[in-house]
């Protein structure tokens, strides 16, 4: 509902600032209007057509026009809230006495910007269902023994395996992280949009190859495709799923403690919390402790942790969006940052979600991150901590 309600005034807002004040015959514009609902009402048609707006049943042709357009519909209103900010600007400014006015007719203005959106979001759509490239994130851990220094994990996050992402996209992004030959690889949640009697799809998972591992956490996403069938397909694809749990991760020069927490979401469906205190239970303090969790807004909270990666926020998807989902969750969108003494890593993600699949400037990766210690670096605890 609060999607729909949102992609309704965006209709509302294009239809009054970017429509209206075009040089045509309102048959013309009301057809445009027409146009813009439809591509508005899109969570309304997924619905309609069988599956859910999560994952609809669809031809991948269709739904990826689909997104375009709608990607396309979300970026016109930020180009059109731009233009109208700057006509107010312009208009102060005349009223000071001075000549300032925008560039071109009105009529020619809205086209560009309707022009504009359109290429935006299906460059954007490209974007999002393209196999990433990898990024590397070199991470200085106060407590990492030197003996340990360059232990490589790789993190995929919101794959969101499902009607955009399929088994031959995962394949590729499974061999492409096979390459980089990790000891570690982590999976922090929002794998599949698709309910588990279609695994086939995520088969391609129990070809992931690391020296200590493929260790893996549920997101929310999990919960609305079924979360108990998933954790059996995990289990049986011979992943290391970690529900409040951790494991002592024996290395060839040491050791490291890899916990993972439930997400929020499975209090809404009866299941158990996050839970820290069970998932640290019994953990050597000793041991740098690595956790994984989906939503990165309860960072704060934790203690007892060196590093945490999440994903969960896809990066914000557009740049322009950023501040909006940093209000969203608790401050963390990308990136690396360190609060108190955990060092964060918030992924933009591998996948994206099939129900708003358009990236613009925020691409997708897979994340390789290099542990690195202050022994061998020469940053002492405090210069680590900045």
């Amino acid at each position: 509902m609060r999607l729909l309600l949102i992609s309704l005034l965006a209709f509302g807002y294009v239809t009054a600032s970017g429509i209206g004040p075009l040089p045509w015959k309102w048959p013309s514009k009301v057809i445009a209007a027409l146009l813009v609902l439809f591509v508005s009402l899109k969570f309304v048609w997924y619905r309609s057509v069988g599956g859910s707006f999560f994952a609809p049943v669809l031809p991948r042709s269709v739904h990826l026009g689909m997104e375009a357009l709608y990607g396309a519909l979300i970026v016109l209103v930020f180009l059109l809230l731009c233009k109208d900010l700057l006509s107010v600007v312009c208009w102060l400014a005349r009223r000071c006495g001075l000549g300032w006015s925008l560039p071109f007719t009105t009529g020619t203005r809205n086209l560009g910007l309707i022009l504009l959106a359109i290429c935006l979001g299906a460059q954007g759509t490209w974007q999002a269902v393209r196999v990433p490239d990898v990024r590397t994130v070199d991470l200085v851990v106060p407590r990492l023994p030197a003996s340990l220094d360059g232990t490589t994990l790789v993190q995929l996050t919101d794959l969101h395996v499902g009607p955009l992402q399929r088994q031959a996209w995962l394949r590729r992004v499974v061999d492409r992280v096979n390459a980089l030959k990790p000891d570690i690889v982590v999976l922090t949640g929002d794998l599949v949009d698709i309910p588990s009697s279609r695994a086939r799809e995520v088969t391609p998972l129990g070809e992931l190859q690391a020296r200590y591992g493929v260790f893996a956490v549920l997101g929310n996403h999990e919960y609305y495709a079924g979360a108990w069938g998933w954790m059996r397909t995990f289990d049986e694809l011979g992943l290391n799923l970690l529900h409040n749990e951790h494991r002592i991760v024996q290395l060839a020069e040491g050791q490291l403690v890899l916990a993972g927490l439930a997400d929020y979401a499975a209090s809404r469906f009866d299941e158990q919390a996050p839970d820290l205190h069970s998932a640290l239970d019994g953990a050597p303090e000793e041991i740098v402790r690595i956790l994984l969790v989906h939503q990165p807004r309860g960072v704060a909270t934790y203690s007892g942790v060196d590093v945490q990666l999440s994903g969960h926020t896809h990066g914000g998807q557009m740049a322009f969006l950023h501040p909006l989902l940093t209000h969203f969750n608790g401050g963390f969108v990308q990136g690396v940052y360190q609060v108190g003494t955990v060092q964060l890593y918030v992924s933009p993600g591998t996948g994206v979600w099939g129900g708003f699949a358009c990236r613009i400037g925020v691409p997708s990766e897979i994340t390789r991150i290099v542990l690195r210690s202050p022994a061998v670096t020469g940053k002492d605890w405090a210069a680590a901590l900045e």
